[in-house]
């Protein structure tokens, strides 16, 4: 498993230049460029970074915090039922309540309705919020499983906004497109089996071409 330092000595060798080094000219444009390449890519879901978990709601709350460690919900349930997911606008003002039946996500929280009149404990799936490591000794998936993918949209980043060169950008493209699609035929395969999850219901099943 490469760690964010390796990462950052294959960006290096990659571009042929040693001013992105330690203290070089542009080693923060390399650190930025990893960082932006990270966020590029963290709200598609991939094998690596599924998250689920479970949110307590209160009688008279509309609104739930997301479970810790989450990104983005892509899936809510209760009781092994899923609740079909909406626009924000359909539901945000009507205020009748009753079991939740649908849900909208609403900058880093889920809105339900109906407003829940009782105590409910829902399902959580979606995409794991996973950044930069926060060391250059340590490693995570973006380091890992999607290293490949990391540096080549770091590479295309670095290329088109502080390099300028226009052949090294296209080359760059062509690696980030084939990294991608890896990572999508590897998701794929293993949506078609049964997926290991935290929680109950459909989610073991999640079809996730479905969202592609």
């Amino acid at each position: 498993m490469a760690t964010l330092a390796e990462l950052y000595t294959r960006i290096i060798l990659q571009t042929d230049r040693d001013d992105m080094g330690a203290s070089g000219a542009l080693e923060q444009a390399k650190v930025d460029a990893v960082a932006d390449a990270i966020e590029e890519h963290a709200a598609e879901l991939f094998w690596f970074n599924r998250a689920s978990g479970s949110v307590a709601i209160a009688a008279g709350v509309a609104s739930v915090a997301l479970p810790s460690g989450m990104r983005l919900p892509l899936q809510v349930s209760y009781g092994g039922c899923d609740l079909a997911k909406t626009s924000l606008e359909a539901i945000q003002q009507r205020s009748d309540s009753g079991r939740p039946a649908r849900w909208a996500a609403h900058e880093g929280a889920i809105q339900l309705w109906p407003v829940p009149d009782a105590a409910y404990s829902l399902d959580v799936f979606g995409i794991a919020e996973i950044g930069v490591p926060a060391n250059p000794d340590d490693a995570n998936e973006w380091t890992s499983e999607a290293l490949a993918l990391t540096i080549a949209t770091a590479r295309e980043i670095l290329m088109r906004d502080y390099l300028i060169d226009q052949d090294g950008e296209a080359a760059a493209l062509r690696a980030k497109g084939a990294a991608l699609r890896r990572l999508r035929r590897e998701t794929r395969r293993r949506a078609g089996v049964a997926l290991a999850t935290d929680i109950s219901g459909s989610v073991a099943s999640y079809d996730i071409a479905a969202d592609r």
